[in-house]
């Protein structure tokens, strides 16, 4: 089992690893072909399609080229229609790292906001000025604010004081891994943070981005060295053929800590990817809850493949794994589930004021 401390190392092996690409090969737009192509690389390299790491999804992977394969060889005429059933074979994978791309359309998969019972979609109405207008700004007219109004936003990240019950709440809203957080960053938010009883993370509706800077952040929130998890990529074209998992470890931060401040993180089914990384090692951070819905998933990481017509497919051969060596595929379920209510009506959002609840209990 090997052993990978935060961020350089993990970057190399897990994330560069995602960005190989094959060569384009010269355009061959026969229909059976291409479709034979396509299904054999999903086959041979998806990593969600065995039941090595307690796979939920239970896709027969096989059942689904018997029944579209005729359909290409029999009906096929045209390459929106090829381009059609492809994406009717993605679907059954219900993974929204999965993208197809043509000269003429795009494929994504949304089936991730699915609730258990694959029928029905988690409400998507959040939005960060709910809390901006409901918790964070001090108004009596449009543009009059209590001073240097009672938020601000630094390098996409909003941040203000929330203030209940003579306690001190300070609101962190972080909507994209893609967003780097420096220590040019971290100065002019810490004083907020230090001045709080309590923090409120929130990371809803984050689609993710980079894993080293959602592994980086978490050390924010960590004592000391702290085993989260581990990742693993395909070996070989077997459905369970994979490498040994590599341990993930998480570094403390030194010098923006907050270690010590009871936390609450925010979540809905709109956390996804390196969101879905953080808030599974978040579980682990010593002060930190996560509150709202189960996290989004998507616990594998995206590598590029090229059909012989030169359309690009993109899923998953590396997975997350926690520390019992479970995908986080599914997503994080919250400690404390809540739901944001109706806002409109009430003025308040219903999982910040369940942060808020918990948080109280313990400061």
């Amino acid at each position: 089992m090997k052993k990978i401390i935060i961020s350089a190392a993990f970057a190399i092996m897990a994330f560069s690893a995602c960005e190989k690409y094959e060569p384009v090969r010269e355009v061959d737009t026969d229909f059976v072909r291409n479709y034979e192509k396509f299904w054999t690389l999903v086959d041979e390299n998806y990593c969600f399609l065995g039941t090595k790491y307690n796979n939920d999804k239970n896709v027969d992977w096989q059942a689904v080229y018997d029944k579209w394969m005729p359909v290409v060889k029999n009906d096929v005429k045209e390459e929106y229609e090829l381009f059609n059933i492809i994406g009717k074979s993605l679907d059954v994978l219900r993974d929204g790292h999965i993208w197809m791309i043509s000269d003429f359309k795009t494929y994504s998969n949304n089936e991730f906001y699915l609730k258990p019972d694959l029928e029905t979609y988690y409400g998507t109405d959040y939005e960060p000025g709910l809390v901006k207008r409901a918790y964070l700004q001090t108004s009596t007219g449009k543009d009059d604010y209590k001073g240097d109004k009672a938020f601000k936003t630094r390098n996409g990240l909003l941040y203000g004081m929330i203030e209940r019950d003579g306690k001190k709440f300070a609101y962190i809203y972080y909507d994209d891994f893609t967003v780097q957080i420096d220590d040019n960053d971290y100065k002019y938010i810490d004083p907020v943070v230090q001045e709080a009883d309590a923090i409120i993370f929130d990371i809803r509706e984050n689609p993710g981005g980079s894993g080293p800077l959602g592994l980086e952040l978490a050390g924010h929130f960590m004592k000391e060295e702290t085993f989260v998890g581990y990742s693993t990529y395909k070996s070989g074209p077997g459905h369970d053929d994979f490498v040994d998992p590599f341990e993930m470890h998480v570094t403390p931060s030194k010098k923006y800590n907050w270690a010590d401040k009871q936390t609450a993180i925010l979540t809905n089914r709109g956390v996804y990817s390196t969101a879905n990384l953080f808030t599974s090692v978040m579980k682990h951070a010593p002060n930190a809850i996560q509150v709202g819905q189960r996290s989004g998933g998507g616990g594998g990481l995206p590598m590029t493949h090229y059909l012989p017509n030169g359309w690009v497919v993109v899923f998953a051969s590396n997975i997350l794994l926690d520390v019992d060596m479970n995908h986080i595929e599914p997503g994080i379920y919250p400690d404390y589930e809540a739901e944001i209510g109706d806002f409109k009506t009430t003025g308040k959002d219903g999982i910040v004021e369940k942060a808020i609840e918990e948080l109280m209990k313990r400061i």
